[in-house]
């Protein structure tokens, strides 16, 4: 027959876009498409109220997390080492929210206890509702049923917090500690210009790294659906290359246009909110980036299964 002829004759389609292979998936979509389906999950999911309900918590468990931090730091080999990792973190902020901030988190810093104490204890479990919260939006943008008990949710989003407050410490001492080596090398070992300005390079390169790695990471562990590991993701670049710009373009914004200053403790508050509700955004947009290529990378590899029995038969 010759339809039969034809379907047989046709070679298959195994291999998917150059794109999707760069991310480990083979999958036939456009790009074109993809963003389309994309900003349909992302409708289809409610992910600006999502973002608003994160916002929430985030900014419940803000000041608890800055003093978990406090105490890990409280601990490492270094005196002093606490207020510049507050400054560097804090530079981060909108501007109208750096000072209040620094003052409300150097406060509470300087009344806990030690590293089991009940402030500090309850912080951790005030903290954790963030990453809980994290976690339930994942599970929507990956298409996933809760199913794990509450003590398993807790004890993973305190291991996920944690994991972020190291990175966010390795990240600081890089930047703080890695232009002192790299001036050290560059007076006492001799190495050339072009190793010293390639160790600067490196020097920031990888704090981008680490953001990549800790968004990875939580779309890795928290949703409740089984992914393989990948080091790259469309999402966590998406992450790394719009957030930066974002928070910059939002202290633009207050600059120039923003009246939140005439408002006190209360504009600093909304300006604080918007911040955090414009950073849980972008993580849900990065979500279902890789949820929709994933999506479509597995209907590609069942469509291939099928024709190749289809042939073998």
């Amino acid at each position: 027959m010759p339809g039969a002829t034809e379907s047989t004759d046709k070679p298959l389609e195994t291999h998917g876009l150059p794109w999707t292979r760069l991310f480990g998936l083979e999958c036939n979509l456009m790009v074109r498409m993809w963003l389309r389906r994309v900003w349909k999950a992302v409708l289809g999911d409610c992910c600006e109220d999502l973002a608003a309900q994160m916002s929430y918590f985030f900014l419940m468990a803000l000041f608890p997390f800055f003093i978990l931090l406090a105490a890990i730091v409280g601990y490492l080999p270094f005196t002093g080492a606490w207020p510049r990792v507050l400054i560097w973190i804090t530079q981060y902020f909108p501007d109208p929210v750096q000072p209040y901030v620094f003052r409300t988190v150097t406060n509470l810093t300087q009344e806990w206890g030690g590293l089991l104490s009940f402030g500090l204890v309850s912080s951790i479990w005030i903290a954790t509702r963030a990453v809980i919260s994290l976690m339930d939006g994942l599970n929507t943008a990956y298409n996933a049923r809760e199913t794990r008990g509450f003590w398993k949710r807790r004890l993973l989003a305190c291991g996920v917090m944690l994991v972020f407050a190291l990175t966010f410490l390795t990240a600081f001492g890089l930047l703080t500690f890695g232009g002192r080596v790299g001036h050290w090398l560059g007076t006492h070992s001799g190495p050339g210009v072009a190793f010293v300005v390639l160790w600067h390079v490196m020097r920031w390169a990888i704090p981008l790294a680490l953001l990549n790695f800790a968004v990875g990471f939580a779309n890795y562990v928290l949703p409740n659906t089984k992914r393989p590991w990948r080091w790259v993701t469309p999402g966590s670049l998406f992450v790394v290359v719009v957030w930066l710009p974002a928070t910059v373009g939002f202290n633009a914004f207050l600059r120039h246009f923003s009246t939140a200053g005439a408002y006190g403790a209360v504009g600093t508050f909304f300006v604080l909110m918007t911040w955090v509700y414009i950073t849980n955004f972008i993580l849900l947009v990065a979500a279902e980036m890789d949820s929709e290529l994933e999506k479509a990378a597995r209907t590609f590899h069942s469509e291939n299964v099928a024709r190749r029995m289809f042939v073998a038969s």
